[in-house]
């Protein structure tokens, strides 16, 4: 069963994820942390304190692993620490919660022990002291699904740890009869490790108590009676108070699946929606923006890639790049595919060099395609966005990582910074890359400028229509990669507004906690002109005037001009030139035909 294990104090409750290990078997162990910042603290103020304890938690997990286990962790910041895991449920999906006792009345992240169990998230185990010693285990069952929980985990703690089980089953007096342990527990009774099926009859508490003597620890359910105003019951709050290590355990009814339920609104007035918007964006920045350092361990990410099964590609969109695309292809292709296994295939998708780029490519050994020639069926268009589109045609990974050819320090970070998250956190689908962008003016190399469209177009248009996209820091890089299952699924537009639409369409279907952010530190490459930029600019603010019609069903696009005029200077005045600009948008790859019958779809 996937487990999720809340950890607040690794020191006193490490013993929880051992102990979840034993009982997921072969299935996953996600630890999760909450970090809770009060008063009038920014969330985003706690990143650097989110990235300690993701490396805390990440080193601790691989511990516990020890490669026997999936192991993974989570960490997020919240105001409401409760809210926050059960948003983690939520998100996760497991079977079995599991966090350590805290007596009726403790806070746990600003609920109680008793509210858990009166409405928990899903099933839960509650645990009191270590299993590491236990050897015999025993579980009282009275039927139900509090019942088929306890054996569960007790049976799954037992086949990996060695241990041997008690079944217990008490009766009113003189009812006493073996079968009714099998009818309560089913196939469960014929398990190898189940040592004793014990029926007696008598007082529940003191049987219980007597034969928890001849054993080390116990698994039992909840009260199971409705409205009961105390959680844990009269038996259970002596076992819980006894000096061996317990697991009260207690299953959440069926819910209707919250894709169907209605998605709060946002506050009418416009100072509250700003300060719920900026919240929800400074928690997005703390949890979901990384250090490419973070997964500077290549071996971990190759067998978080084995261990998943997956297959990745890097695709390397190039136009004229003949004096960088070997370096690029050589930082890659030595430290990620020949020195250890992580990429599976390097493509080079180029958009009709005039220089010697595919030449020097094909030196190298990669394979080159040009996107002018890749599904002619659909004709073909300029720009960067096309090549990418066109790419998940030729592409064969489960893992897409595009990088620009035009670096001049290229690092292997660029590559296995992206896939980092994509690798590490199933709840990621999209990520970016950031970077201090050096601004090169003649031959002098400038510490600060740089990403001049991302900081006068880009982010104030994200800022004024889609500001949840706030905390992106730069929604332009051009390093970035995702999971084909959503990629297939989102339009392209074909020019420099590709990145920005790829960011909105990605908040649209997969939501902000789908996305992440990677810092790459520094970042060099061939800065253009002013004019260039400012067609860029134009591209983007296309995209951006079609989604915001789109979103309020109005035609802003189709009324809009298509054509831009340049002012340049000339003979000590000015000229006009006009340029028709126009970003095409690409269906949905996973809707072409050749895609489908490539993919067996």
């Amino acid at each position: 069963m996937k487990i999720v294990v809340l950890l607040a104090d690794l020191e006193r409750e490490g013993h929880l994820a051992d102990l979840a290990a034993a009982v997921a078997g072969e299935d996953e162990v996600v630890l999760a942390s909450v970090i809770e910042v009060g008063g009038d603290r920014s969330l985003a103020a706690e990143q650097p304190q989110a990235r300690a304890r993701r490396r805390q938690l990440d080193t601790f997990a691989r511990q516990v692993a020890r490669g026997r286990a999936r192991v993974r962790s989570v960490v997020t910041v919240a105001r409401r620490g409760w809210d926050s895991l059960v948003e983690i449920v939520r998100r996760e999906d497991p079977r079995l919660l599991v966090l350590t006792w805290r007596r009726p009345g403790w806070d746990v992240l600003g609920t109680t022990i008793d509210q858990i169990l009166r409405d928990p998230p899903c099933d839960i185990a509650v645990v009191r002291g270590s299993f590491a010693r236990v050897r015999r285990v025993l579980v009282p069952v009275r039927g139900g699904r509090y019942a088929q929980l306890a054996v569960a985990i007790a049976t799954g703690f037992a086949q990996r740890r060695d241990a041997s089980l008690t079944l217990l089953h008490v009766t009113e007096p003189d009812r006493r009869s073996p079968l009714g342990i099998y009818r309560l527990v089913g196939d469960a009774a014929f398990d190898p490790r189940v040592e004793q099926l014990v029926s007696r009859s008598g007082d529940p508490a003191e049987v219980i108590a007597e034969e928890l003597e001849r054993n080390d620890a116990i698994v039992f359910g909840a009260t199971g009676r409705e409205g009961a105003t105390d959680q844990l019951g009269p038996v259970g709050a002596t076992l819980m108070r006894s000096g061996k290590p317990a697991i009260l355990v207690r299953t959440r009814t069926p819910v209707a699946s919250a894709v169907f339920l209605p998605r709060p609104t946002l506050p009418a007035d416009r100072a509250e929606r700003s300060r719920v918007v900026s919240e929800l964006v400074d928690q997005w920045f703390a949890e979901n923006t990384f250090s490419s350092s973070e997964f500077a361990d290549l071996r971990r990410l190759v067998e978080a890639k084995e261990l998943q099964g997956v297959r990745i590609s890097v695709a390397l969109p190039a136009l004229n790049e003949e004096a960088t695309i070997a370096k690029v292809i050589r930082a890659i292709r030595s430290r990620l595919m020949e020195r250890l296994p992580l990429v599976d295939e390097l493509v080079v998708m180029d958009s009709d060099s005039t220089d010697r780029t595919r030449e020097i490519a094909r030196a190298e050994g990669v394979p080159v395609h040009v996107h002018q020639r890749v599904l002619t069926e659909h004709g073909s268009y300029r720009g960067k966005g096309e090549a990418m589109w066109k790419s998940l045609h030729v592409l064969t990974g489960d893992l897409i990582v595009w990088c620009d050819t035009d670096i001049t320090s290229f690092h292997p970070k660029f590559v296995y910074g992206i896939l980092g998250p994509l690798l590490l956190r199933p709840e990621i689908q999209f990520a970016k890359a950031f970077y201090r962008r050096p601004l090169r003016v003649g031959g002098e190399l400038m510490a600060t400028g740089g990403g001049r469209v991302t900081e006068l177009t880009a982010r104030p248009l994200l800022n004024l229509f889609f500001p949840e996209l706030s905390g992106i820091i730069q929604p332009l890089s051009g390093e970035q990669g995702g999971r084909r299952s959503l990629l297939e699924q989102l339009p392209f537009f074909s020019t420099y507004g590709v990145e920005t639409g790829l960011l909105i369409d990605t908040l649209q279907r997969a939501g902000l906690g789908a996305i992440a952010q990677v810092d790459m530190k520094q970042r060099i490459h061939r800065n253009q002109d002013l004019y260039a930029l400012s067609k860029q600019a134009f591209e983007i603010l296309q995209v951006a005037t079609r989604r915001v019609g789109e979103a309020r069903g109005e035609r802003l696009w189709e009324d809009a001009n298509a054509t831009m005029k340049l002012i340049r200077p000339q003979n000590g005045g000015f000229r006009l030139d006009l340029h028709d600009i126009v970003s095409v948008e690409r269906p949905p790859m996973v809707t072409i035909p050749e895609y489908r019958a490539k993919r067996g779809l």
